[in-house]
């Protein structure tokens, strides 16, 4: 069963350019997932009778059109029949006033026992939640494990970009950080990235690298990080004949958190 839900997308929800940042689509994304639960009296019951939640293990997206200030938006999801120990949630953003299709994503989650930490495999519940599926694939499924490029992690320190403390207002009520907020880390290290240079590559920091316009983005969450901890976040960029690739990996000490890649592309937006 398809949900959606409208936004108005608000002046502090944009960047210096007025493109709508990861963060607050993550969190569109977000509100309408869980307004779409919502209205599933029976499966709500179950997952809190059973003390039960579903994790996000990996989102990827494809960006076709940019989302702008004060733009009217219609955020459209719907979660795919259960056919294995994943859980997968599909979306669609669309410009409400051109009808355009701007944004797809499909996210994978798991599902786990809140008080025991173990993953249940979601086959188990209720007929109720294969009666709200919807089969519309969008194309693509979430990566589940992103291959990191050898040398991210330079001893040197070549490739680090910054640490981020997580705190109080990071964290949500399965007690680690929302996972919306890593989009937030993700897109400030893909802006430091493109902005400087890579080790023997010429330019100046500062420069405007990027060469295109940011195709696709896949993240998978690794590990959760808690109130308290500090994110190590490291980048790098590998030039290709259509555009650029860029990695991006954080650590809370040996804890591999989460890996991202990103795919700009020469091509402009349509």
């Amino acid at each position: 069963m398809k949900h959606s839900e409208n936004y108005h997308v608000q002046y502090h929800h944009t960047d210096r350019d007025f493109n709508l940042k990861l963060l607050y689509l993550a969190q569109y994304m977000q509100e309408t997932a869980v307004a779409a639960f919502d209205r599933l009296t029976l499966p709500r019951r179950e997952i809190i009778e059973k003390s039960l939640a579903f994790v996000l293990s990996s989102i990827s997206f494809k960006f076709e059109r940019e989302i702008k200030k004060f733009d009217e938006i219609c955020v459209e999801t719907w979660a795919l029949p259960l056919t294995s120990a994943t859980f997968t949630r599909n979306y669609k953003v669309y410009n409400e006033a051109t009808g355009d299709c701007c944004i797809i994503a499909s996210s994978s989650w798991v599902l786990i026992h809140t008080q025991k930490r173990t993953l249940v495999n979601p086959k188990t519940l209720s007929e109720s939640y294969t009666a709200a599926t919807e089969d519309e694939e969008v194309g693509f499924r979430a990566v589940r494990k992103l291959r990191m490029p050898d040398g991210l992690e330079t001893p040197g320190g070549e490739n680090f970009l910054f640490d981020k403390e997580i705190l109080y207002c990071d964290i949500d009520e399965n007690m680690h950080m929302n996972n919306t907020v890593y989009l937030d880390i993700v897109q400030n290290a893909l802006w430091k990235v493109m902005r400087n240079p890579q080790p023997g590559q010429p330019g100046q920091a500062g420069q405007q690298g990027q060469p295109g316009k940011l195709g696709s983005l896949d993240l998978s969450y690794n590990s959760g990080a808690s109130e308290g901890k500090k994110l190590s976040v490291w980048g790098m960029k590998t030039t290709t004949e259509t555009g650029a690739e860029v990695y991006i990996r954080g650590k809370a000490g040996e804890d591999n958190c989460f890996d991202a890649r990103a795919v700009y592309t020469k091509a402009e937006y349509t």
